[in-house]
């Protein structure tokens, strides 16, 4: 459903082995070899694990629609600021954001480094991974819902914060 804008946060425990144990993945990649990100981390502490992914993931793409905004501003070629304004105005829409994305970056890979602005275009290239909105998920199995990680998964919850959590409940 997300694909290569999908990054997991997974609790471990059943849903680790649901998700990531060998030889079988149930994570598959696109025509250009891109999938899902999936981490794994402490049963206790993944809802704040996977929190602790989307605050540095949103700050990422702050500073760098701070860069595009000025690539907007400063820009003299229309179609370099058409491109950029096309980012600012889809960046929190997926589709959206991957269609302005590539626009954005083909345009800006064709300048070769030749760009009058290439310090703000070298910044967006090496921030080119935060450019397409990613779906931000926390896995988890019901022990870790329901037991010992509801405190941060409550938190979590409550921040607002644009995070989704799966629980597997695998209780009898």
């Amino acid at each position: 459903m997300f694909g290569d804008r999908m990054i997991v946060a997974n609790a471990t425990g059943c849903s680790s082995i649901y998700g990531g144990s060998a030889p079988t993945c149930p994570y598959t990649v696109n025509k250009e070899g891109h999938g899902p990100a999936w981490a794994n981390s402490l049963f206790e502490d993944n809802a704040e694990f996977g929190y602790g992914i989307n605050l540095a993931y949103a700050q990422r793409r702050s500073k760098l629609a701070d860069v595009i905004t000025k690539l907007a501003e400063e820009a003299t070629e229309q179609t370099v600021k058409d491109a950029a304004n096309a980012w600012l105005e889809n960046r929190n829409d997926a589709e959206g954001s991957k269609a302005a994305s590539a626009k954005l970056v083909a345009l800006i890979e064709n300048c070769k480094g030749n760009c009058p602005l290439s310090d703000l275009t070298n910044e967006i290239i090496k921030n080119k991974d935060c450019l397409v909105k990613k779906s931000i998920w926390i896995f988890g199995g019901d022990g870790w819902a329901y037991d010992i990680g509801y405190g941060g998964l409550d938190h979590v919850l409550a921040s607002g914060h644009d995070v989704n959590v799966m629980v597997f409940d695998t209780e009898m």
